[in-house]
Parts: C-alpha cells; sequence; structure tokens
C-alpha cells in the first residue's frame, strides 16, 4: 500500500512539472514519463510515448504536419552547438500556438536515459534576433573595410597629384634660379642655395608615394573625418608638435597605425600619447584591437613609412605584445638635421 502511495505521488509531482520529462532504459522502455512530455508528443507525431527510443527518432526525422514545424539551429551559439554529441543531442519545435520548444536527449549513465522538453520562445526570439544582428554586422564590416580600402587609395591618389604639382613648381623654381644665375654670372656665389634647393627638390621626387602635402588646417580634421567614417575614434593625450614637418611626419604615422588598425584588428579607438623630451618627440600609436600579435611582417605602409621618417632624421619602432604599438621619436630641429645631414 506504501508503495504505491509513493509511486502515485511521485507520479503526480512530476506532472505537475511545466516541462515535459521521460526517463526509459536504453532500449526506450518507458521508466517514467509525465503528461506534458505525452501531450508535446502526441501533438507532434499522432501517439504518445510507447518507445521512448523510437519516439525520439521519429522527432529527429519529423516533417511538418501542420500542427509544428522543425526549426534549424544556424542560430544557435557555436558553443552550445558542440554539446550536439552521442550524450547529448537536440531538437526544436515552433508550434501552432508559436511557442517554441526543445527536446533534450541525455545519457544519465550506462542504463537510464532522459529525454526533457523545456519551453524557449523568448530564448529562441532573442537568440535569432542575436544571430540575424550578428550576420549584419558581419556584412557591415565587409563593406566597412571596402570603404577603407576606397578611402586610402582616394587619398594616396589626391596626394600624389597634389606632390607630383608641388615638385614640379618647385623644379621651375630651381630652373629659373639657376638660370638666372648663369645668366648673370653669379653662379659661384650662389652654388650653396641652389645645391641645397635643387637636392630638396630631388629628395621629395623620390619620395612622391609618401610625401604628406594636405595642407597645415587641414591635416587633423581630414584624418578624424576618415576615422569616423570607418569607425574608429582617434584619441589624442598630449601637447602635438607646432612645426609643419613634424605635423606631418606625426599624421603620416597615425593614418598607417589607423589603416592598419581597422583592416586588421578590428579596431574601434586608436590612441596617439605624445611625451616630449629636450630634443624630441616620442609618440606612442597604439589601438583596442580584438586581435592577438605575437609578430608582425611589415608591409608597403609600413615599410614606406619607415623609409620616410628616417630620411627625415625620424625613427620608427613596431611592438607587438598581444597588440600592435608603433613607436615615433621626432626631433625638434628636423630643418637644422636635413641640412647638416646632406651637405
Amino acid at each position: 500500500m506504501k508503495k504505491n502511495m509513493s509511486a502515485k505521488m511521485i507520479k503526480k509531482s512530476i506532472d505537475s512539472y511545466p516541462g515535459g520529462i521521460c526517463f526509459s532504459a536504453l532500449d526506450g522502455r518507458v521508466i517514467l514519463v509525465n503528461e506534458k512530455m505525452n501531450q508535446l508528443v502526441l501533438e507532434l507525431t499522432g501517439h504518445t510515448i510507447l518507445n521512448a527510443k523510437a519516439a525520439w527518432e521519429e522527432l529527429t526525422n519529423f516533417a511538418n504536419n501542420g500542427k509544428a514545424e522543425k526549426l534549424t539551429q544556424s542560430w544557435l551559439p557555436k558553443d552550445t552547438d558542440k554539446v550536439n554529441g552521442s550524450t547529448h543531442q537536440q531538437l526544436f519545435f515552433r508550434f501552432s500556438d508559436s511557442s517554441v520548444w526543445r527536446f533534450e536527449l541525455r545519457f544519465l549513465d550506462s542504463n537510464t536515459v532522459q529525454v526533457e522538453a523545456a519551453e524557449i520562445t523568448e530564448l529562441y526570439r532573442l537568440s535569432e534576433e542575436l544571430y540575424e544582428n550578428t550576420i549584419r554586422l558581419q556584412e557591415m564590416q565587409k563593406r566597412q573595410k571596402t570603404l577603407l580600402d576606397s578611402i586610402v587609395e582616394v587619398n594616396l591618389n589626391k596626394e600624389i597629384l597634389a606632390a607630383k604639382m608641388h615638385i614640379h613648381d618647385e623644379l621651375g623654381h630651381c630652373l629659373l634660379a639657376t638660370t638666372k644665375a648663369i645668366t648673370e654670372d653669379s653662379l659661384a656665389e650662389n652654388t650653396d642655395v641652389l645645391r641645397e634647393s635643387w637636392n630638396s627638390t630631388i629628395r621629395d621626387f623620390f619620395n612622391i608615394p609618401t610625401v604628406w602635402t594636405v595642407p597645415d588646417s587641414s591635416l587633423q580634421s581630414e584624418l578624424m573625418q576618415v576615422a569616423e567614417l570607418i569607425g574608429c575614434k582617434v584619441v589624442f593625450l598630449g601637447e602635438q608638435p607646432k612645426s609643419r614637418k613634424a605635423l606631418q611626419l606625426l599624421y603620416a604615422a597615425v593614418r598607417e597605425a589607423l589603416t592598419n588598425a581597422v583592416r586588421h584588428a578590428d579596431a574601434t579607438e586608436l590612441t596617439v600619447k605624445i611625451e616630449q623630451d629636450e630634443k624630441s618627440y616620442h609618440i606612442e600609436i597604439s589601438d583596442n584591437g580584438s586581435v592577438s600579435v605575437s609578430n608582425i611582417t611589415e608591409g608597403n605602409g609600413l615599410s614606406a613609412l619607415r623609409q620616410r621618417l628616417e630620411q627625415e632624421g625620424a625613427s620608427l619602432k613596431v611592438l607587438c605584445d598581444n597588440s600592435v604599438s608603433l613607436i615615433v621619436s621626432i626631433p625638434f630641429d628636423l630643418d637644422e638635421i636635413q641640412k647638416g645631414g646632406r651637405k
């Protein structure tokens, strides 16, 4: 009598469970099943659970019957999807009342199998939205990188054209000054000035791909516009250089770092920390990119930047410690270094 009473109480208790639950032997013989599980399986298969193993196979091969539809699992997070192995299997169904249920099979031990059904309507809705948003963000990121490549190419072509025009003017000035010196028989006394003018013009000619020729007032504004357009904020810490040449070098380095940070590290913020001592500006450019980096191979952009900096008397170091940082050192007396080193 007590045994029967205990069994009835267990059955009543499990029937009060809001989800579906079924315990069976390995061969599918039902040990215990509640009313909710039988109701759900009845709507899906047309009968209650007679054999748990056979019922699970029917659910696995389920075809839409007008009362419910089987859902794909493309919206599931990757970590969740990995648990679908031989000891843990999941199926998802949406019923005619729009409720979504997850059926889960687990092997509890070597003799017992558990099949559980739980309503996940709200979780499904949120997960589906998250999946769709992730797809949209991935597409936006692809378009953003394509746009970045286009912006870089357009700006580079614009700068090369401006540099060519500038050098054309400088060549004209040098030719006129030289012709005048020869005509007026003053070539000997103007040799040093003419030589420096020609050297400077020839040096700029070789540096056309890396020369920054945008006017002073546009240096920061154009960079900020590009940064905003590609979704990466640039934060300056410290006082920026006052001389035009030092600013040119600083912004050339920031532009290259910005391009690499967004393209290769998915960064959303670039930090430019500027310090100075008695002789030089010391600049560290870092980003908040999510990609871990232990070493880096310099491409055309960094190589060209390094070449330009070194030709102007500055220097560049690339640090890789999980993320990439550019360390730039720019002397105060750039003009004096150039004159002293190239006479």
